[in-house]
């Protein structure tokens, strides 16, 4: 069996994702699923993913890249396969797409469609691969430096627990040049920490939201170039225990293009 070495908070994620939400319907807010209208390709590759992985899906973005054709793709925290199994209609058989989770719950939901999808999209043979590990080391899952054209994330850097470690492997598995374009969860000031050791509010991907600023600092402190915010819609919150917790604090999902420099 396959093991990771995670943190209290990592093992509170785990079981929320894994155990405590059974589907999409489950969350709380839309923090981890917002609704958005998406272009014709991606509608169709949309249609040809399995049922069991678009139910137990909790992005909060399009975290899809143009230009993906023959490329290698990272997907961090890739949870029930969804966003590898768009990207593995868009790069084509000659590209390839690894997704990384840490939940056993989700990687068996991923892992027991990968067949179906090489089918529906007509593949010799898949072009996707499923790791067991953590997005602050992912030298452990076998990573390799320079590895990757794009890494994608839809949703889950917020809850990782070590931002700053997280961000350092993106940047090292990167090839110069290479972008990571994802979707999360900002605050509009920095989240008190009696809310971060929240459970619920964590998991919701609420409270381990980054204030906008200090990601764009975070990012640029791991060699990154300065973020390019590409989309943003605010959070609403509709469950009212949520919100008498939360308070004044105000969230909104972005979209980012980092790119890793040439030199």
């Amino acid at each position: 069996m396959e093991t990771i070495d995670k943190t209290n908070k990592h093992e509170e994620v785990s079981e929320y994702y894994g155990s405590t939400l059974e589907k999409s319907d489950d969350l709380k807010t839309n923090a981890c699923c917002t609704v958005r209208c998406y272009p014709p390709e991606i509608q169709e590759a949309l249609s040809l993913i399995h049922d069991e992985v678009l139910e137990k899906y909790y992005g909060c973005g399009l975290t899809i890249p143009d230009g993906l054709a023959g490329k290698r793709v990272l997907d961090l925290g890739s949870g029930s396969g969804r966003d590898c199994f768009l990207v593995s209609r868009l790069v084509g058989e000659r590209g390839s797409v690894v997704g990384i989770d840490m939940t056993d719950e989700q990687l068996a939901v991923a892992r027991r469609h990968i067949d179906f999808h090489a089918e529906q999209f007509g593949y010799a043979k898949p072009n996707v691969e499923f790791k067991k590990g953590l997005i602050e080391k992912l030298d452990e899952a076998g990573l390799e430096s320079e590895s990757f054209d794009v890494a994608i994330s839809n949703c889950v850097i917020n809850l990782c627990p070590d931002k700053p470690a997280a961000l350092r492997e993106i940047f090292r598995v990167l090839k110069p040049g290479g972008q990571f374009y994802f979707s999360d969860v900002y605050s509009d000031q920095p989240v008190p920490a009696h809310l971060v050791d929240d459970p619920v509010l964590y998991g919701e991907c609420l409270s381990g939201a980054l204030a906008e600023q200090d990601f764009i600092r975070l990012a640029t402190e791991a060699g990154f170039c300065k973020p390019i915010e590409v989309e943003r819609s605010e959070i609403t919150i509709d469950n009212e225990d949520v919100q008498i917790k939360v308070g004044d604090l105000k969230f909104n999902s972005i979209t980012f293009n980092v790119i890793k420099p040439t030199e």
